[in-house]
């Protein structure tokens, strides 16, 4: 019975103690919450809050009114030339789908197909090699009908309007293989998409995707095509599983590459490491990216080490011969006719003309200046001046 009995006190002590040191600790947590909580307003009490805090909702708010301005132009633009348009209607207004602040895009119906498309508009730089005009627009689809290809995104129609060229693409709902690293949808805003942290991708995906980019990359260099800065992932459009090359329109409108701006086989080599790491770099990956991002893909490794870290010049065949891309079968090439026919003289000139800058024909007549600037460009120059001021540069 004695014994019985100190067990039950030996329990109840103990439970009691329990309960203190709870407390205690309860007391304590509260005690240091309390002491960071007025730490931090007394911090906060040194700083101008109230000024602060206006400046930046000024800052925040003139920003926001800007770019609703500058959406505003844009709509009025498209609507406007649309509403002369016997094929294409106004569907709706997107966001920014892309990196860059001077490309805007719409959908659209084609009411000859009865089928949705991407209309993109792009402001003409002051660099562009062209001269707009119907017969430089008869000369760019006959170009483009030229290279149909399955790795190839094609443009199906444009228009010059005034300053501004509008592209007519398929409208794609699967997106880039951007939005397939980062695991957005196609119609999310590019600040999204840049700030989102990525997966890469599985080897057989990788190894099939870049196994036809380098297919589109050959194919347009043996169409004589000049050389293509713009390959990054945002470019390559998925369709079925499908890689398709776009941006090819960028040469010949002078359009300023993205970030690193290198040649085709750079650029692969920084989009291969993008898929298999699941995020891009600014500079050539260092050994110390490929040893800890990518060990458990030593076959792409050895790509990237060819291009970044070779003394001699290497092709895209150089490429092709890789480890990599032994076995992977590519289903759309399968009677496809190799055969390509030769352009006209009109594109042949179209794309010397592009390739070599020192022949190239400027623009002689431009009656308006370029039609969409930078915001931060625009909050330069219209600091003082009225929304309609801002309104009328944006529409210029």
């Amino acid at each position: 019975m004695k014994a019985s009995d100190n067990i039950q006190n030996n329990n109840l002590i103990l439970a009691t103690t329990r309960s203190w040191v709870v407390v205690v600790c309860m007391v304590f947590g509260i005690g240091i919450f309390a002491a960071v909580v007025f730490w931090i307003r007394r911090c906060k009490s040194s700083v101008p809050r109230h000024e602060y805090s206006a400046l930046r909702t000024d800052s925040g708010s003139e920003r926001h009114k800007l770019e609703k301005q500058i959406r505003n132009g844009v709509f009025s633009i498209c609507k406007e030339f649309l509403s002369m348009s016997d094929r294409y209607e106004f569907r709706t207004q997107l966001g920014d789908i892309g990196s860059r602040a001077d490309k805007h895009w719409f959908i659209v119906q084609d009411t000859e197909l009865g089928a949705e498309r991407l209309l993109s508009l792009v402001g003409l730089p002051s660099t562009c090699p062209i001269t707009p005009s119907p017969e430089t627009r008869r000369t760019f689809l006959s170009l483009f009908r030229g290279l149909q290809h399955p790795y190839i995104h094609p443009i199906l129609d444009l228009e010059f309007w005034d300053s501004q060229v509008a592209l007519i693409s398929p409208l794609n709902l699967t997106g880039s293989l951007k939005d397939l690293i980062y695991g957005t949808y196609w119609h999310d805003d590019w600040e999204l998409k840049s700030n989102k942290k990525g997966i890469g991708l599985p080897l057989w995906q990788v190894q099939r995707l870049s196994r036809q980019i380098l297919e589109a990359l050959m194919f347009l260099r043996d169409r004589s095509f000049p050389p293509f800065y713009c390959l990054h992932s945002g470019n390559v459009i998925l369709q079925n599983g499908v890689a398709r090359l776009a941006g090819l329109e960028n040469p010949f409108l002078g359009v300023t590459p993205r970030s690193p701006n290198v040649p085709d086989i750079p650029a692969f080599g920084h989009l291969l490491f993008e898929m298999a790491a699941g995020y891009e770099l600014p500079s050539p990956p260092s050994p110390a990216h490929l040893q800890l991002e990518l060990e458990r893909v030593p076959k792409v490794v050895e790509v990237i080490r060819l291009i970044f870290q070779n003394s001699v010049h290497i092709t895209l065949e150089d490429i092709l011969a890789c480890d990599l891309f032994r076995g992977v079968e590519l289903r759309e090439l399968r009677g496809v006719n190799g055969f390509q026919g030769r352009f006209s003289p009109d594109v042949v000139q179209l794309l010397d003309a592009v390739k070599k800058p020192s022949t190239t024909i400027r623009r002689k007549s431009v009656t308006r200046q370029q039609s969409f600037c930078q915001l931060e460009d625009i909050v330069e120059e219209t600091e003082d001046s009225d929304c309609n001021e801002v309104l009328s540069t944006v529409c210029r």
